[in-house]
């Protein structure tokens, strides 16, 4: 998540940064050019950084964590990486994802959940969001992470995010922004993600303006949007005690 705007009490340090070099094929993972300020070549390389807040009021802190996925030795990388959530006293782990679905850009993203921790659980099941993934197949360093952390006796929650999948390859800020959302309120944060908001219009217009040129992708979003609509009318009727039988 590059584009994290934090409030005034949210200023979380860097940490020592960690190349994890040793875990990355530089022909697929390349490093990248840039120029200074003053027109040198400098080289930068794929790298791993932790970063530490530390609320002032003496509340549980949190370490964030960013990386690229490694192209080999994912064991050493999660054992290296749950290493240093143990030395800094980590219990639970929160990892933020998105996937592809059939859902239209107009449409705020849904985003669901689930925890090894039965509290965390039962909250996202009263928030509606609840979701135990039945998937089976290749996956990817998150979950080896989140397994090893598991084994460790570490709690683990995913939220994943779900996105239009006819947009595969774009940044979506309204993603992250719904990421963080879910994120805030389950920790009781005070996260500023109202810098987001220009951002969000932006590929709002962007979009609409693409899919205007397409008379068939736009019969196509229409439907996605009735599908969605659809189903959040349903999710809305089954959470309504007027519905209930007595």
């Amino acid at each position: 998540m590059r584009c994290v705007s934090w409030s005034a009490s949210w200023r979380p340090r860097r940490w020592p940064q960690s190349t994890w070099r040793t875990s990355s094929i530089f022909t697929q993972v390349r490093p990248v050019v840039r120029l200074t300020a003053e027109g040198e070549r400098t080289i930068r390389w794929p790298r791993s950084a932790f970063w530490l807040w530390q609320p002032p009021e003496g509340r549980a802190g949190l370490l964030l964590f960013r990386g690229l996925e490694p192209q080999r030795r994912w064991r050493a990388y999660a054992t290296a990486l749950l290493d240093v959530a143990a030395r800094c006293g980590v219990q639970r782990i929160v990892s933020l994802g998105a996937m592809l679905a059939d859902l239209p850009h107009t449409r705020p993203p849904r985003v669901t959940g689930s925890s090894t921790d039965p509290h965390w659980h039962a909250q996202f099941e009263a928030w509606g969001m609840a979701r135990r993934s039945r998937y089976e197949g290749p996956t990817g360093i998150a979950s080896v992470l989140l397994d090893a952390a598991r084994r460790r006796g570490m709690a683990t929650l995913t939220v994943m995010g779900q996105a239009p999948h006819y947009l595969q390859g774009t940044t979506n800020p309204a993603m992250r922004r719904a990421l963080l959302s879910v994120v805030a309120r389950l920790l009781d944060l005070e996260l500023d993600v109202s810098s987001l908001e220009a951002a969000v219009q932006a590929f709002r217009t962007h979009c609409d303006q693409a899919v205007a040129q397409d008379a068939a992708t736009q019969a196509y979003v229409w439907q996605l949007e009735q599908a969605y609509d659809a189903t959040g009318t349903r999710r809305r009727a089954v959470t309504t005690p007027s519905t209930r039988s007595n």
